[in-house]
């Protein structure tokens, strides 16, 4: 017994002096503990650096290092054993001893009831059953590879351990320490340590797949493995890498696919518990999670491969929540619930909370979309089976979300605008490598890709300009080749745009509108709060709905607040317009027939239109128009000078040859961009695109005429709102052209259409004199109204009740709307014709418009100072921007620019209807008495004036020396007499050519019978003419004669 106690308390020695460079003994009367308890004090794991050392010492000499004896040059120990003999030599560790000790170690485990704690105070495990097999087969009591199996199922089963799987993940840590330190495979301890790392494997999977082996209840769905994927890798529960590098390397084994498949259900099962998490709960440990495993292209492909990863038949809805990665692509500070956490009582912050959350929120944002993209580029770099899975999702994110851009949407049976946003700034930044400042690689984008079987759906799209019949003729024939990554990409990224930060965009205008009506609504029904308060109940409901609505206003707001934080954000907005600028350069090269940019553009573009631009899906066009009326409006400081230049060809291009494109709304969409890039801000009083637009080439060469273009164009736009859109587009237009008009050669230009394009510049002034006169006259009547309604409310009738008084009230109300969004065009029109006719008094006192230029300033001016300009009087006209006598000013200057007309002198004063030489007195008076103009230009009105009276002196005596006229020779329009008589062809009516060619100019139809009629088809009738000429001659000098005998003459007609 004696020599059992020495051999044991020798081999202790050995050990301890393997692990600390010197020899460490026991006292004489200390009892000698088992190997298997030393193991649990000095070669556990749990204390990497000592085992490390110890290892890898053990590894590299392949033999136990002699003790140290020497010990002068040591530090004194507190604890100093000392051998009976001092020439005592320690033992070597026999392989038994050290298999014994290191697996004890490793998995906490003891043979000895006695030993529950190893020498750390850690918790050993007995396995009674691991002894009493020991004992029947009376086999030493000490851990071997062969036992090492039941070994491990017994205490992982054992419940004092805790859960199996959370126990084997531990013992997996430390034996992967150790093994890590082990290089020499010939050393039996390598073997030991190998097989040791197995078999924990192995249970860690078994835990994992087959909780009811350890006695654990197997009904759960929830794979054990998620809650460890989501714990930190370097923590005991975590997966570490090296767990993860072991699965992937099991998964060529004759066990491979339940490894797999245990790795892929966790990550299956992780994704549908994310997809209850928001950004206000614990996201980051799954995102974490993902992108650990997507590390591992093997684990990669896997994931791939799930069902989960494209569901078939699944909803748009569905997306975000039951495939693979749409619970990551969902979380957004845009879900209701987060934008209630970030903006909480909205109306009660300051524009500087507001502005601290979105830029909080932002952050948040952009570290999330960058894991995203992360996790995106690894499917698309690891394999081309992967890279075509993922092109497959978000083809399926776009295509189920076409109803995304639906007038009524229904927002349950749709992805949500924060997922789609995050598709869209994925997308885009997969378009980055290609998207060079050169467009090198802009050849490579095929447009043949819509021909060949392609994952975007564009099926149901409304084509730039081709009817379903034409698109689905061009589409049928299907192009050869195969579509590459780059087109792919492309063409996937558009479609995202428009199903995803475009219509977020669109939701966002229609939230904020849906606020202002409900909060009118509120309003409304708190005035209404008195009628309940006798009755208690119908109080408590009408509270509980007042409530409600509050509490929809306030949660629509925080959404509001949310959407804008993250749609201005700089910097993905940038990276937004950097694609866009590409699809811009992508379209001009198509329509240019595949020159530019190497060559510069020319307009107008070629009457032959390419079919496969008429077919594109007109989402590539709008996407361009959304885009950038967003940015030009709200941050256009972020458009550099080169991208500036690339609006503004295509705004010019596609307003220049309109014909390509068959929506208004793009048409407008356009002159919409070059507003908001004209429009002041900071230190750029010409906006964003002000200084290109007015000095660049390719602008002066085409943009005025582009403009006229549009305003004669969106006269007849076809929609149910085109009456009232026009005038927003033409106010629109003109602030373009006063940006531009102080450069001389737009001046010229205008000249140059009035000269070369005649019926084009009279189609123009003629709308053009159309709006001042519609515009004005509302304007007038709105004011009219007003200056009655308030009459009678301030001094009501004593019989007036209080719904008759609420009638008035709202007709003020829409009488005071109309006055304030009609006279803004009306200063703007005015304005405009002082300034065309300031530079161009020829070509406004042009035959076919200078009467209806002339009768419309007659018409004004009388409004203005006549008997009834008392009327125009209302409170407050400021607030309407109704000013009369700066509108007087410029109505005056519009006169005094065409005071050298003879024509137009005539033409004002053969003005039946609004002509008075009064309203010239009266305008004098007024202009002087608030010194609205200079004595220079006082004395020009004034003879001005005097002019005008004598031409109508002068006209006057002409109708009467003519007399009544011929009914064959009377305009039937006017009733006056024919200058230049033509045959409509189809009611084979005789008019003159001014008043059909005045009417063509607002309606293209017969006045007669309504038939189709363009001033070309008119039959001039020359003979007709001659016969008037001469009748007019007859009778001027019959009745000259008859002056000059000084008698009259008898009227023969």
């Amino acid at each position: 017994m004696a020599a059992n106690s020495a051999e044991i308390r020798a081999k202790r020695l050995a050990k301890l002096g393997a692990n600390t460079d010197r020899p460490r003994t026991s006292s004489p009367g200390e009892a000698a503990p088992s190997a298997t308890d030393g193991a649990q004090s000095d070669e556990a794991p749990p204390q990497p650096t000592d085992t490390q050392k110890e290892e890898s010492g053990k590894v590299e000499d392949d033999k136990p290092s002699p003790p140290n004896t020497n010990t002068e040059n040591q530090p004194p120990r507190r604890i100093n054993i000392k051998p009976a003999s001092s020439a005592l030599k320690k033992p070597e560790v026999t392989m038994e001893a050290w298999a014994d000790q290191t697996i004890g170690g490793i998995f906490r485990i003891t043979l000895d009831p006695n030993n529950t704690r190893d020498a750390h105070g850690r918790k050993l495990v007995f396995v009674e059953g691991v002894r009493k097999d020991l004992e029947e087969e009376e086999k030493p009591l000490r851990f071997t590879t062969d036992i090492l199996d039941t070994a491990i199922l017994e205490a992982a089963s054992n419940r004092a351990v805790g859960r199996p799987l959370e126990y084997l993940l531990a013992c997996w840590k430390r034996v992967s320490v150790l093994f890590r330190g082990m290089h020499n495979k010939q050393d039996p301890k390598y073997a030991i340590a190998k097989e040791a790392r197995r078999l924990c494997f192995n249970y860690c999977i078994f835990a994992a797949t087959m909780p009811d082996m350890f006695g654990e209840d197997s009904s759960t769905a929830v794979s054990p493995l998620v809650e460890y994927l989501l714990a930190d890798p370097d923590s005991d529960r975590g997966l570490c890498h090296d767990f993860i590098n072991e699965a992937v390397s099991r998964f060529s084994d004759d066990n491979g696919e339940e490894v797999k498949a245990a790795l892929v259900s966790a990550m299956e099962a992780l994704a549908g518990q994310l997809s209850k998490v928001s950004m206000n709960g614990d996201y980051k440990p799954y995102v974490l999670a993902l992108r650990n495993f997507v590390r591992y292209p093997p684990l990669l492909l896997a994931l791939v491969e799930s069902p989960m990863f494209l569901p078939a038949n699944i909803e748009a809805q569905q997306i975000e929540t039951r495939t693979l990665l749409g619970p990551f692509f969902r979380l957004s500070p845009m879900q209701p619930e987060v934008a209630l956490n970030y903006f909480s009582g909205p109306t009660t912050r300051d524009k500087a909370n507001i502005n601290n959350a979105q830029r909080s929120l932002r952050m948040i944002l952009q570290t999330h979309q960058e894991e995203l993209f992360e996790i995106t580029n690894a499917f698309i770099r690891t394999s081309k089976e992967s890279r075509e899975k993922m092109l497959d999702w978000f083809a399926l994110c776009v295509n189920k979300n076409h109803k995304r851009r639906a007038i009524q949407a229904v927002v349950k049976t749709l992805s949500s605008d924060g997922f789609m946003v995050n598709v869209t700034v994925t997308l885009d930044r997969l378009c980055e490598p290609f998207m060079d400042a050169s467009f090198s690689k802009i050849d490579r984008i095929d447009i043949d890709y819509l021909r060949r079987s392609p994952r975007v759906d564009i099926s149901d799209e409304t084509k730039i300009n081709a009817d379903q019949h034409t698109s689905d003729e061009f589409y049928g024939t299907k192009a050869e080749g195969t579509n590459n990554f780059i087109s792919e990409v492309f063409f996937l990224t558009v479609a995202a745009h428009h199903y995803g930060t475009e219509a977020a965009n669109t939701n966002l205008s229609e939230m904020q509108r849906d606020v202002k009506w409900r909060q009118k609504r509120l309003d409304q029904l708190e005035l209404e709060r008195h009628k309940y308060l006798h009755n208690p109940g119908q109080l408590i409901l009408f509270d509980n709905a007042v409530n409600k609505m509050k509490n929809q206003i306030e949660q629509t707001q925080c959404v509001v607040l949310a959407i804008q934080g993250v749609l201005l954000d700089e910097v993905t907005q940038a990276r937004s317009m950097q694609f866009m600028r590409y699809v811009i350069v992508w379209l001009l090269r198509l329509v240019s027939g595949g020159t530019f940019p190497q060559k510069p553009l020319e307009l107008p573009l070629p009457a032959e239109q390419p079919k496969a631009f008429q077919c594109l899906p007109e989402y590539f066009l709008e996407d361009i128009v959304d885009n950038f009326k967003f940015i030009t409006r709200f941050i256009p400081h972020i458009i550099t000078t080169t991208q500036c230049e690339e609006l503004m060809m295509i705004c010019i291009t596609f307003l220049r040859s309109t014909e390509y494109i068959k929506n208004p709304y793009l048409k407008s969409g356009l002159v919409t961009i070059l507003f908001h890039g004209v429009w002041p801000f900071g230190h750029r009083p010409k906006g964003v695109l002000g200084d290109v637009l007015f000095a660049h080439s390719f602008a002066t060469k085409n943009l005025l005429h582009a403009l006229m273009r549009e305003y004669i164009e969106c006269e007849s736009a076809g929609t149910h709102t085109a009456f009232y859109d026009k005038f927003n587009i033409r106010y629109e237009i003109f602030q373009v052209i006063k940006c531009i008009w102080p450069n001389s050669v737009y001046r010229e230009n205008l000249a140059t259409e009035a000269r070369v394009n005649l019926n084009f510049f009279v189609q123009f002034v003629n709308l053009l004199l159309n709006d001042v006169t519609y515009v004005l006259d509302e304007s007038f009547t709105a004011f009219v109204q007003m200056h009655e309604i308030s009459k009678i409310l301030r001094n009501p009738p004593s019989n007036m009740t209080d719904e008759t008084r609420k009638e008035h009230e709202e007709k003020l109300t829409a009488a005071q709307g109309r006055a304030k969004s009609y006279m803004q065009l009306t200063n703007e029109t005015v304005a405009m014709l002082k300034l065309f006719t300031e530079t161009l008094g020829d070509s406004f006192t042009k035959p076919e418009v200078v009467v209806r230029l002339a009768h419309m300033l007659d018409y004004n001016l009388d409004a203005l100072v006549g008997p009834k300009s008392i009327n125009l009087k209302v409170e407050n006209p400021e607030e309407y921007g109704w000013n009369p006598k700066q509108m007087l000013a410029e109505i005056t200057d519009v006169f005094i620019n065409l005071q050298d007309k003879d024509s137009f002198i005539r033409a004002v004063a053969t003005d039946g209807r609004s002509y008075k030489p009064e309203n010239f007195t009266k305008a004098m008076e007024i202009l002087r008495k608030h010194g609205l103009k200079s004595e220079v230009q006082l004395q020009e009105w004034r003879k001005l004036a005097q002019r005008i009276e004598k031409a109508k002196e002068e006209a006057d005596v002409e109708e009467a020396d003519l007399g009544e006229i011929p009914d064959e020779y009377a305009d039937p329009l006017l009733a006056t007499l024919m200058e230049d008589p033509v045959m409509l062809p189809a009611s084979r009516t005789i008019i003159d050519r001014s008043t059909i060619q005045s009417h063509l100019l607002s309606d293209s139809h017969d006045p007669f019978n309504r038939m189709a009629l363009k001033i070309e088809d008119v039959i001039p009738q020359p003979d007709l003419q001659k016969e008037i000429q001469a009748w007019k001659a007859e009778r001027l000098s019959k009745r000259a004669a008859a002056s000059q005998a000084g008698g009259e003459p008898m009227d023969t007609s």
